[in-house]
């Protein structure tokens, strides 16, 4: 059983790294620069309240989304407690659904994709906020791409040159962008997350199995077998 589904795992993501090689490398597709298909903003720098209890302060309902606040598989938390007092320059900022939040600073560069998780939410400093213009781009096809191993090949070339390495809005609307139809940028989509889904069944069936390996294996020196 563990043989065939790892098999059918395997060939899963060979099929998925071809299919999108032939796609991305379509001679039909466009290549068009970053700040041609979306707006790029700066994130906020706003002090967060110091007071324990936010629900006491009647304007404190503003979420604002940091680097700490993603896990490793770049999912945002579910428990995001209000964190910023309001005033009118804020919500000037409020992030709106199908925005790209890309983490520009730091030594993690990945971008995310904003589906109003959260309301009155605004991303602090360390972000670029992209706000695509171009009705020919799926949002999450262009987080794809801006996540996609070969694209932050270019980000992490800022590690070694820079103390804490950071992507400047002007650097990051340079960067070139494949772009196929709409319906391949779809397929693309889709194809991302059934790898996503068997990423998170091959942890979820190798936690198992040591949990299992590990009660096996207490039990023998226990039972002095």
């Amino acid at each position: 059983m563990y043989s065939i589904f790892f098999s059918n795992t395997i060939t899963i993501k060979i099929n998925f790294e071809v299919y999108c090689d032939l796609i991305i490398f379509d001679p039909m597709n466009w290549v068009r620069k970053l700040e041609e298909i979306v707006a790029i903003r700066s994130g906020m720098v706003v002090p967060k309240t110091s007071n324990k209890d936010e629900r006491l302060l009647t304007d404190a309902f503003v979420r604002m989304i940091g680097t700490s606040d993603f896990d490793e598989d770049l999912n945002l938390r579910k428990d995001l407690e209000p964190n910023v007092l309001y005033k009118d320059s804020i919500s000037r900022n409020f992030l709106q659904s199908n925005e790209i939040l890309f983490n520009a600073k730091g030594n993690r560069f990945f971008a995310y994709l904003f589906q109003n998780e959260y309301e009155n939410a605004i991303a602090s400093a360390v972000f670029l906020v992209l706000t695509i213009v171009d009705e020919n781009i799926n949002p999450a096809y262009l987080t794809w791409y801006l996540n996609h191993p070969e694209t932050l090949k270019i980000f992490n070339a800022k590690k070694t040159s820079q103390t804490i390495p950071s992507i400047t809005k002007q650097e990051l609307g340079e960067l070139e962008i494949i772009i196929p139809k709409l319906s391949t940028q779809e397929k693309i989509v889709q194809l991302d997350q059934l790898k996503k889904q068997r990423t998170q069944i091959l942890k979820q069936l190798a936690a198992s199995q040591e949990a299992y390996i590990n009660a096996l294996t207490f039990k023998t020196i226990r039972n002095g077998k």
